[in-house]
């Protein structure tokens, strides 16, 4: 007998991470736990490589299905840089260092996520999802370099500036991929 509310684990540390997918996982049968252990991160510029390696290598790890998310912004004048190396992009450079990059350069970003989900000796199915945004002509509000400059369409903020639950509401409608994982995980539990 299959059991009727499947349980993943969600290998994470990061609080904006866990707070969307408590929510958007709220509206399905899913048990989700959250397990912070680091995981070895390739060097690719792709953001699919590289959730599908570090949930791999949780799956092995810890012995049960995971999940693993991973993140990038494209900076269109940037040749797609810093792509998922935007951990170090942010703690390098200042928003202001940021906005002298793309100084009368396109201010395109696309904001690219992918979703991998891994069972111990399988290989990872991923759920990528992407959402376009601007670099904003200023810096607003509180937080990291990237997200005081980062301005979604149809916000005329930077996401730093904006209140945190219409952020959530964003994301939860834009990044597919979570809904998309728990559809698939559901069919698969028939």
């Amino acid at each position: 007998m299959k059991n009727s509310k499947p349980t993943i684990t969600f290998v994470t540390g990061n609080k904006h991470k866990i707070n969307s997918a408590k929510k958007i996982f709220a509206d399905y049968p899913i048990n989700l736990v959250f397990k912070n252990i680091e995981t070895p991160e390739i060097q690719s510029m792709d953001v699919s490589e590289v959730a599908k390696h570090s949930a791999k290598y949780a799956a092995k790890k810890l012995n049960v299905p995971v999940i693993v998310s991973d993140c990038g912004y494209y900076l269109e004048a940037l040749g797609g840089f810093p792509g998922p190396f935007a951990r170090y992009f942010q703690e390098s450079l200042s928003s202001e260092d940021i906005l002298k990059l793309v100084q009368g350069k396109s201010r395109n970003i696309i904001v690219k996520e992918c979703l991998a989900y891994a069972v111990p000796g399988q290989e990872p199915i991923i759920f990528p999802s992407e959402v376009g945004a601007v670099i904003a002509k200023k810096p607003e509000g509180k937080g990291l370099s990237v997200d005081r400059l980062l301005q979604y369409k149809g916000f005329d903020k930077p996401q730093a500036a904006c209140d945190y639950n219409k952020i959530l509401d964003f994301w939860d409608k834009h990044f597919t991929n979570y809904r998309d994982f728990a559809e698939y995980l559901l069919k698969k539990a028939g």
